[in-house]
């Protein structure tokens, strides 16, 4: 979106008429109720949330967001979630995330956390940011700069804690996944 304005001439808009149609980002769960199987597809600055029914995909919601969405995941928090349903963790490419939830009751996304999770020193990463999350659900991690693993803690209620960084020898991550079964939470880096 720009506003120009030349020498003698009237002032001029210039805006994107068409919604973004790349998908870029897609993950499953329950997260409109405990019984739905939600799929839930970002478009660059949009994410869609679709119903499995019988009939196929049923379109829920089309929400934009205030930046582009680099990575989305859902997870379900230990307690202090209604229960059944998941919570939507989004990533922006200016380092921005939120947590939502879908409000049965009025149809509408709730903002449960929000914050900045950009650094001031750092070099941004190539490949990609990476947000993934513990699958018992204790914490967040980020990679978006190089060397840098960047934790949010995640309580037993489901609140998010002050983020810290972790310094990793690997400089090029490809990808990285957290690993069930450890008593602490385990990542693997895979570069």
């Amino acid at each position: 979106m720009a506003a120009t304005q030349a020498a003698g001439c009237g002032l001029n808009y210039v805006v994107t008429a068409h919604r973004p149609t790349n998908i870029s980002g897609s993950v499953v769960g329950h997260f409109t109720g405990p019984d739905d199987i939600n799929l839930i597809v970002s478009k660059c600055t949009r994410i869609e949330i679709h119903t499995l029914t019988p009939e196929g995909l049923k379109g829920i919601l089309d929400v934009p967001i205030y930046g582009r969405v680099a990575c989305m995941e859902l997870f379900r928090p230990p307690v202090g979630n209604k229960p059944g349903k998941d919570l939507l963790f989004i990533l922006t490419e200016r380092h921005k995330f939120c947590v939502l939830e879908y409000d049965s009751n009025t149809g509408e996304l709730v903002t449960k956390a929000n914050g900045d999770a950009s650094d001031r020193v750092g070099r941004p990463v190539d490949d990609g940011q990476i947000g993934i999350i513990d699958p018992s659900q204790r914490m967040i991690g980020l990679h978006m700069y190089e060397g840098l693993f960047k934790v949010i803690p995640i309580d037993d209620r489901g609140q998010l804690h002050e983020a810290f960084n972790v310094r990793v020898e690997e400089l090029r991550v490809k990808d990285m996944k957290f690993l069930a079964g450890f008593p602490k939470p385990t990542a693997e880096l895979n570069q």
